[in-house]
């Protein structure tokens, strides 16, 4: 019994640690299930392990051993047609190989492991709006970051170039500019505006005669689109805001005319009078039946600034009563010199009606102003044309209309000089510094001190110097475990995304953020706050590939669902569902986490967030009004999770055809935290039958026929496939479109024309658009393992028993998103460490948040 109890315990440790007797029973498995398939003679998918050491020493033999554990792990290898290895003994392989892979990391640490990391351009403006207490838009002034492991915030990805430090010159500048008081306190007003044909003389010129937008006691009434009419400038307002820029709140008096029931949506943009169609939407609105409700938002405006009052798909509204989109009557007559529709009669029917549109502001909190008091203090103002004559150097050129604008002066400048850096220092760097420090910036400004500059100059030149220096522009990493100032930092960066607020410094100060206890109520204190919102959208537009929403645009002729379609020709953006189809997936994220439910809900979920527009184009039921709100879908439905959220399947096609083996690979890395190898050389490349003939399966079976594509595709296109019933812009098919053999279409089928002077008779003079419907969608599958699916809903259930992985790739994503640095294949049981926590929440996501702060991966480098 003695001898048999000694037996069992070597063996136990033979296969539970990495020693010479346990890479023997490695080398033997290998040999045994492995080398038939990835040897010399047959290296499948690139791979060679018979010349794969077991002393895992190294990155590069660690980097091969992760990739063997992924197919251990997903039980992809050994592959189903092979015999399998009993249960137990393939267990204690990929225990070995995670003792393995752990352990080389932990002797690559113990070498120094350092990330450092610039902000990227996001964090670099809020660090800045914080600091100074501006608004200024100064991202746009940056080069755009690059995007490494999915995120712009990986180190690898932010470097540093002689462009780089120019904008970042020319950004603090300006940011400088905003930062301090020029003269008194701008008075806050509020203005009540009316469009009037004096005071929008230029919105109203040469449309006297009447068109589809009528000014009848100051209220303005829309009976059609900005599409149809120029858009509805309120110049009274840009006179404004260019002489007070800012932020302002705005109010739209605004009703539904004629309603029947229904309400008609209206967005307000930002324009610019050298962007005619505006800026951005930056709120929308459901305007009440026939009594003005008053709505309110709050905007920032730049010089210049106005806004456009845009009514929704008023034409399709009018339309579908049977009203024409040009003409409200009987008949029309063509301008000659326009060519458009002149002496209309009244129209009539379902209209949007502004009454007036009030702004107040500019929305001054506190003066002076918290980056003038960060920048010069308690320092007097004095007007820049009483300046001492010994700080106006002859021969300079000076700005005569600063002339009654504020300056400061100091009757013993190096001294406030001292005073005002050794306190903005501290929280421009995130950390304490010394007086070594503080005296070095100091030399900035005392240069030009003793030229006999003024105060201003000297100062903004040391505080652009702290601004473009690597103690700002760069969040620290040094190996080993964070300090507090460091830790304080990461946190901040990762869930509000910008700089520590007071509270964070205070504890970093004191010492006590490290603190577990500490950690975890800030980080509770960072998540139940509004700021952390930026975290929610930033990291779900990354993880998630949302960045792309823009990038593609689907088929008019084959999707024209898609659009605010005026005719078969006629198609505008729908601004309304690209914005509801992105915040459909960021609250479905923000719901997860403010109830700390199970992330799995991100494959599979009762509920989801919709609108009208949004459940319109997911053919759900109706739902009245533009605000989205959490909706119980049907039993049975398609939707569900994120995988079946409009914004993924946008940005996962290209806006003609899907593909599954994009939309593939996109669910193997994003949910399964797998990467498939790239295509090799001589894979070849699918093309698009435009006729419809050649289903996409019967494509990628021919692709496919090759072994040196079978073996990856076995894995990659069954999810695709299960995803192949939604289309390039999101709705739900089981018939493919194609335009091929379709006439009337694009060119074939142009807008009538008329002559001038010419009657038409006043109805919808464009007809409804065609396309033809050719194969049936097949969205079956069958996984590597060999379990079978049919469509998304089956798909997803098998998906769900991958719990682990799915909530691992979840946790990994995060680490890389907060730390700048993805995982190591050593650090797979930290992030086991993590995914167990949550767990004990059933797998809630503000828990996975939480432990994923306390890990090991977030508090050292």
């Amino acid at each position: 019994m003695r001898h048999l109890m000694v037996l069992l315990t070597w063996n136990v440790v033979a296969w539970n640690s990495p020693t010479i007797d346990a890479s023997e029973n490695v080398e033997n498995f290998l040999e045994s299930h492995c080398l038939n398939c990835h040897d010399e003679l047959t290296p499948s998918g690139g791979l060679r392990l018979d010349l794969l050491s077991t002393e895992v020493t190294n990155e590069e033999t660690s980097k091969i051993w992760s990739r063997v554990l992924r197919r251990l792990e997903a039980a992809e290898m050994p592959p189903q047609s092979e015999d399998r290895p009993p249960s137990d003994e393939l267990e204690k392989v990929i225990s070995w190989t995670k003792q393995a892979l752990e352990d080389e990391a932990i002797q690559r640490r113990g070498e120094g492991v350092s990330v450092t990391r610039r902000l990227n351009r996001l964090e670099y403006e809020n660090t800045i709006h914080d600091l100074l207490g501006v608004e200024t838009q100064i991202r746009k002034l940056l080069p755009e970051d690059d995007s490494v492991d999915g995120f712009d915030t990986s180190a690898e990805g932010l470097r540093i170039s002689p462009v780089h430090i120019q904008s970042y010159l020319e950004a603090a500048d300006l940011a400088l500019q905003d930062a301090f008081m020029r003269g008194p306190r701008p008075e806050s007003k509020r203005h009540r505006l009316q469009y009037s044909r004096e005071s929008e003389s230029r919105f109203f010129s040469q449309r006297s005669k009447g068109r589809m937008m009528v000014l009848e006691d100051g209220e303005l009434r829309f009976y059609c689109d900005p599409g149809i009419e120029h858009p509805a400038y309120l110049t009274q307002l840009s006179k404004i805001t260019k002489e007070h820029p800012g932020r302002y709140k705005v109010r739209v008096a605004a009703r539904t005319l004629d309603p029947r029931g229904e309400m008609v949506s209206f967005g307000i943009r930002t324009a610019n009078s050298k962007q005619r169609l505006g800026i951005k939407t930056v709120a929308w609105f459901d305007a009440p039946e026939e009594v003005h409700k008053v709505f309110e938002t709050e905007i920032n405006f730049e010089v210049g600034d106005t806004i456009i009052v845009e009514p929704y798909r008023l034409n399709m509204m009018r339309r579908a009563r049977g009203f024409s989109q040009y003409a409200p009557g009987d008949t029309v007559r063509i301008s000659e010199r326009k060519n458009l529709p002149e002496d209309l009669p009244d129209p009539k029917g379902l209209a949007l009606g502004i009454a007036w549109v009030e702004v107040e502001g500019p929305l001054i909190e506190e003066w002076p102003p918290v980056g003038h008091q960060r920048l010069f203090g308690d320092v007097p103002m004095i007007p820049f044309k009483k300046l001492p004559k010994n700080v106006l150097t002859p021969g300079d050129l000076q700005d005569l209309r600063r002339g009654d604008q504020l300056t400061p002066v100091s009757k013993d400048p190096r001294k406030d000089a001292y005073r005002l850096l050794k306190d903005f220092l501290p929280r421009a760097f995130r950390r304490p510094v010394s007086d070594d420090e503080v005296q070095r910036y100091l030399e900035f400004a005392a240069e030009r001190i003793n030229r006999s500059e003024c105060f201003e100059s000297s100062m903004l030149a040391a505080y652009r110097a702290a601004l473009c220096s690597p103690d700002f522009l760069f969040i620290p990493g040094p190996p080993g475990k964070l300090d507090n100032h460091a830790l304080a930092s990461r946190l901040s960066y990762a869930l509000w995304r910008t700089s520590p607020d007071e509270s964070l410094r205070k504890l970093a100060d004191d010492g006590r953020l490290i603190d577990s206890e500490v950690l975890r109520s800030e980080t509770e204190r960072l998540l139940s706050s509004p700021r952390s919102e930026a975290f929610v959208n930033d990291f779900v537009d990354q993880w998630l590939g949302l960045r792309k929403i823009d990038a593609t645009q689907p088929d008019k002729f084959l999707f024209p669902e898609f659009f605010i379609q005026d005719g078969p020709v006629q198609f505008r953006d729908d601004g309304l569902l690209i914005d509801s189809m992105v915040s459909e997936t960021r609250m479905f994220f923000k719901d997860l986490l403010e109830n700390d439910r199970n992330l799995l809900q991100f494959v599979d979920s009762d509920f989801t967030y919709l609108n009208n527009r949004l459940a319109e184009f997911y053919q759900l039921p109706a739902i009245r009004g533009s605000r989205l709100q959490r909706v119980s879908l049907p039993e049975g439905s398609v939707r569900g999770g994120v995988l079946t959220h409009a914004s993924v399947l946008k940005v996962t096609a290209n806006g003609t055809r899907t593909s599954p083996v994009v939309r593939g690979v996109w669910v193997l890395e994003n949910i399964l935290g797998r990467h498939p190898l790239p295509p090799p050389p001589d894979a070849g490349s699918i093309d698009p039958d435009t006729r419809g003939t050649t289903t996409i399966r019967e494509q990628l079976a021919k692709h496919q026929s090759t072994g040196t594509c079978s073996s990856c595709h076995r894995q990659i296109d069954p999810p695709g496939f299960a995803l192949e019933g939604f289309d390039p812009a999101g709705q739900w098919r089981t018939m493919y479109r194609t335009l091929d053999g379709v006439e009337n279409t694009k060119e074939k089928r142009p807008q009538p024309k008329a002559a001038p002077g010419e009657t038409l008779i006043g109805r919808d003079i464009l007809g409804p658009m065609s396309y033809l419907l050719s194969q049936p969608v097949d969205d079956t599958g069958e996984l590597i393992d060999g379990r079978s699916f049919h469509g998304p809903n089956e798909y997803k259930k098998l998906l769900l028993k991958e719990s682990d992985y799915i909530a691992r790739t979840l946790a990994s994503k995060l680490v890389t998103f907060a730390t700048g640095r993805r995982p190591e294949p050593g650090d797979i049981r930290e992030l086991e460490a993590i995914v167990n926590e949550a767990k004990k929440s059933d797998y809630g996501l503000r828990t996975l948040i939480h432990s994923v702060i306390q890990s090991r991966l977030f508090r050292t480098n």
